[in-house]
């Protein structure tokens, strides 16, 4: 089984992931309650499927192939203002310094891939060193819940601790690099008559600290360039990498799951427009309030969501 994860949470020393069930359980599995039995084989998930693999190897490869043209031009012009700077061309010698150390930035950047892509082919190659954890409880997908009428679709999984210390950040979101830090905080206050309130982080992870209430989501905590009262959300997709929405209050009352066809559900709608995509979209999500306080603490009492992960390190 394969898949990915949405957050984390803590039982005394151990680690879950959640996801959503329809990612793990084929539909030819049906739609029944899943909790392991220590007696069963367990339903374990893998890192990336083998195809999902491969290409990850191919993309590493294909940049060092990218980085070692640029470094090749680099040497051109660190060759041709060494001549100049020998002269005595003061600007020749700051462009030779500037142009050396991008050469030196880029060469290290190669070397790290190189040493990264043979972890990755010694070490994860085999699918039983990518499983990472297996399921423990998946109740039946389900719509119109009571009392909201949002849908249940979640999958429970215990995680191999040694897979993800001594690098566990804990709940965060990686913001990634293909948006600019300055842009990205314009595109989450874009107001210019005064500075961003977003806060970037220096390393990119974005943690994750309150839980946003369902009220608060028919409750703009921002303007948008016009003034409008909007709010801002943030996903962090496999294949749509980092896009920026607007969260437009508006609740969805039918929903399509292959395996059980259209049903009566409540769930929020995220309108996403920024990013690699090429138009807008959207993006149906349940509130986690719910999904955490009404679903998942009545199966894990003892489960804390925001922890200090500095501590597992």
């Amino acid at each position: 089984m394969q898949g990915t994860l949405g957050f984390y949470f803590k039982i005394d020393e151990d680690l879950y992931g959640v996801t959503a069930r329809h990612v793990l359980f084929p539909d030819k599995e049906g739609n029944d309650l899943y909790r392991y039995n220590t007696r069963a084989p367990k339903k374990n998930v893998v890192l990336m499927g083998n195809r999902a693999f491969d290409d990850l190897l191919a993309s590493i490869q294909a940049l060092i192939g990218t980085l070692k043209n640029t470094a090749t031009v680099l040497k051109k012009s660190v060759s041709t203002y060494a001549v100049r700077a020998s002269g005595g061309n003061k600007q020749a010698e700051a462009d030779l310094a500037k142009y050396q150390q991008n050469l030196d930035d880029t060469e290290a950047t190669i070397a790290e891939l190189r040493r990264f892509w043979a972890v990755l082919k010694r070490d994860w190659s085999a699918v039983n060193n990518r499983v990472i954890g297996h399921v423990v409880w998946s109740p039946p997908i389900t719509g119109l819940n009571l009392p909201h009428g949002y849908t249940c679709d979640v999958c429970v999984i215990k995680l191999d601790k040694g897979k993800f210390l001594p690098n566990f950040r804990g709940n965060a979101i990686d913001l990634g690099t293909e948006i600019e830090s300055g842009k990205f905080m314009s595109l989450m206050y874009p107001r210019y008559d005064v500075p961003s309130e977003f806060d970037y982080p220096e390393d990119r992870l974005y943690l994750l600290q309150v839980i946003l209430a369902a009220a608060q989501i028919r409750e703009p905590n921002s303007r948008d360039i016009k003034g409008d009262p909007t709010r801002f959300v943030i996903k962090r997709g496999h294949t749509t990498l980092t896009t920026i929405g607007r969260l437009n209050g508006f609740e969805s009352r039918e929903r399509y799951y292959s395996l059980l066809g259209y049903f009566d559900s409540v769930e929020a709608a995220l309108t996403g427009g920024t990013g690699v995509a090429n138009s807008s979209d959207i993006t149906y999500g349940t509130p986690i309030e719910w999904l955490w306080n009404d679903v998942i603490k009545v199966e894990f009492p003892n489960a804390v969501l925001f922890f200090d992960a500095s501590t597992n390190n």
